[in-house]
């Protein structure tokens, strides 16, 4: 079992993960966070979703996640929401 204390270091590997997933992307945006239960979710706003269906999206995520960040730490993360930057805009600014 993976301690609590552990999630800082999850939270930071993961967001570098996913800033390397999105290097050269223009104007791409990660923010990684806190869910009420001590778990972590990720936010990912990139024009390189613009033209993919939702479960793409995901998926690709996953598996560059999967490849890219130790299943200890993955496992602190409870869900992705790849958008693009117009749909993370909108999310960010409702919120």
């Amino acid at each position: 079992m993976v301690a609590k204390s552990d999630i800082p270091t999850a939270k930071q590997r993961i967001e570098d993960a996913l800033a390397r997933f999105t290097v050269g992307q223009a104007s791409a945006k990660v923010y990684v966070f806190y869910t009420d239960w001590g778990h972590l979710r990720a936010l990912i706003g990139s024009g390189g979703f613009s033209d993919m269906p939702l479960g793409e999206r995901q998926e690709v995520v996953w598996d560059y996640l999967h490849e890219h960040v130790q299943p200890e730490h993955l496992i602190h993360l409870v869900a992705v929401h790849p958008m693009d930057l117009d749909e993370y805009n909108r999310s960010v600014m409702e919120a």
